[in-house]
């Protein structure tokens, strides 16, 4: 994630490629924190680390289910639910639940505010060299 700048991943599944979750820097900060529940964390699918993330109501009432939007989804709508779901990206899928692009809050913002550079390293490095260093 941090060779690429980004903070999340779509989790897909089976030879459809259908989204079924979303990985972010949050969660995996998240192993960070609960060392109990993820003793073997460099050992763990990412499917089995979402079951144990559900299991362990780590943010109990969360949505664990992805956040998607279609590819003719307007501006509006994609800005209401990003602020009314309290998230940072939405998943653009096709008629197929298949990811065909992702749009996240830093995007919309962008439109409006350019970011300084390094911005992603000096706001996300210190989670990734902390986990790195674990």
């Amino acid at each position: 994630m941090r060779d690429h700048q980004i903070g999340g991943l779509p989790v897909v599944e089976g030879p459809t490629k259908t989204i079924v979750g979303n990985l972010s820097i949050r969660d995996i900060r998240y192993l960070l924190l609960k060392p109990e529940i993820f003793s073997n964390f460099r050992n763990l699918t990412v499917m089995d680390y979402m079951k144990k993330i559900v299991s362990a109501s780590y943010e109990p009432g969360k949505v664990t289910r992805p956040i998607t939007c279609k590819p003719d989804s307007t501006l509006q709508s994609v800005i209401h639910t990003l602020a009314s779901q309290s998230i940072h990206r939405i998943y653009t899928v096709d008629e197929n639940d298949q990811v065909v692009g992702v749009i996240t809050l830093r995007d919309v913002i962008s439109c409006f505010i350019n970011e300084p550079d390094y911005h992603f390293d000096d706001y996300y490095g210190f989670a990734v060299k902390d986990m790195l260093n674990h």
